[in-house]
């Protein structure tokens, strides 16, 4: 038997997801795959790393579009060169290119953007999807970003799901939330973050060279 050479981890904001699938990464010895995908992605495109972070698994809205679009226009005195506009089709499709050729260079966790999908026909690939209760995310959010309140984590989730949501469905055609994508769910409301580690490590554990799933038969 061999560990998959990928995993790749979607996640629920609040629920943990990026923190389990760093101690998975650490816990087999992988590559652990985020930011690096936006700072290569900023150097492909010409541009800073910054002004990809708010687009980070989300689609531009139309005024951002047409922002951008009269932001290309000529300016009136010293000629300055207009910023580059960057589609989400370019992104998405360089942001591809990048987790296909970061995930092919060893073992590696791969977190959000669409890598279940991208890394698709893979024989070593184990796909999870860690999720959680509105509530224990909600106290999450306040803990780790800042939320002021219960109503502003609410409105934060909210807005988090839309676009991963939005941004998933335009990239793969997909629904984020259909457990059919995944080999692998996770409620970390439910199990803590050291046991969602082990079982995902675990699991990891029981991929053959055929990419196949070797369970031991319960008795007849």
């Amino acid at each position: 038997m061999v560990r998959p050479n990928t995993i790749t981890i979607m996640r629920e904001l609040g629920s943990g997801g990026s923190y389990v699938a760093r101690q998975v990464a650490k816990r087999l010895g992988y590559a652990y795959i985020d930011q690096q995908i936006l700072q290569e992605a900023a150097k492909e495109l010409g541009c800073q790393e910054g002004e990809l972070e708010n687009r980070d698994g989300r689609l531009q809205s139309f005024w951002e579009k047409l922002i951008a679009v009269f932001a290309m226009g000529a300016a009136e005195g010293v000629y300055t060169p207009p910023p580059r506009w960057i589609s989400d089709e370019l992104l998405i499709e360089t942001q591809n290119r990048i987790v296909q050729e970061l995930a092919s260079k060893g073992p590696c966790v791969v977190v959000g953007r669409g890598a279940f999908y991208f890394l698709r026909g893979r024989a070593k690939l184990l796909n999870v999807f860690v999720h959680a209760p509105f509530s224990f995310r909600i106290r999450r959010v306040m803990s780790i970003y800042g939320a002021q309140n219960q109503k502003e984590a609410a409105e934060m989730i909210d807005r988090s799901d839309q676009e991963r949501n939005r941004y998933t469905r335009f990239c793969t055609g997909l629904d984020r939330l259909d457990v059919r994508n995944y080999h692998l769910a996770i409620d970390t409301g439910v199990i803590d973050f050291t046991t969602a580690t082990e079982i995902i490590a675990g699991m990891a554990e029981k991929l053959t060279e055929e990419g196949e799933w070797s369970w031991v038969e319960d008795p007849v």
